[in-house]
Order: C-alpha cells, then sequence, then structure tokens
C-alpha cells in the first residue's frame, strides 16, 4: 500500500492587492467612524472614499462650516493625504 507523503500545514496566501483593499476598507471606516463622532449629526451621513491616495468626501450638507468642518476632520486623521471635497452645500428652504 502506497502513502502519501504528510502535507505541510498551508497558510493562505494573501495576495497585495488584497492587503491594500483590507487597509483602504479599514481608513475609509475609520474616517466615516471619525465622521459620525464629531458632534455633527449631518456629518454621519457624508460619503467618505479613499481612492489612490486621496480622500474623497461626498454627499450634502446644510452650510460651508459643515462643509469644512468636515474636510478638516478628515485631513487630522490623514494628514499626507489629499482631500478632494465633493461636498454639495444645500441650504433647506
Amino acid at each position: 500500500m502506497l502513502c502519501a507523503p504528510p502535507m505541510k500545514e498551508q497558510k493562505p496566501t494573501v495576495l497585495e492587492s488584497d492587503f491594500k483593499q483590507t487597509q483602504r476598507e479599514e481608513h475609509e471606516q475609520t474616517l466615516l467612524r471619525t465622521l459620525g463622532e464629531s458632534g455633527h449629526p449631518q456629518l454621519a451621513n457624508v460619503a467618505c472614499d479613499y481612492c489612490d491616495g486621496r480622500i474623497v468626501l461626498s454627499g450634502r450638507v446644510t452650510s460651508y462650516y459643515l462643509k469644512q468642518v468636515a474636510q478638516e476632520i478628515v485631513r487630522k486623521i490623514d494628514a499626507t493625504a489629499p482631500v478632494d471635497n465633493h461636498l454639495r452645500v444645500v441650504v433647506p428652504q
């Protein structure tokens, strides 16, 4: 009877792209959590993506003040990443 050689325990291979994807997602979650905990309820609805080394903010706020606050909050978290602030100011009627 032939026996197969004992198998070595194989560790899952983590591809570099998977690692970068996970890092990006964790970074986005940190940014979103910090915006949500800012004390400004509107900022909890701001979308925040990390794309090509840039932080991209999008969504709507009701003042230019909140638009600037959102930008400064994410800038404090990652001072090296440029911020693309695409938030739209929509004044309630």
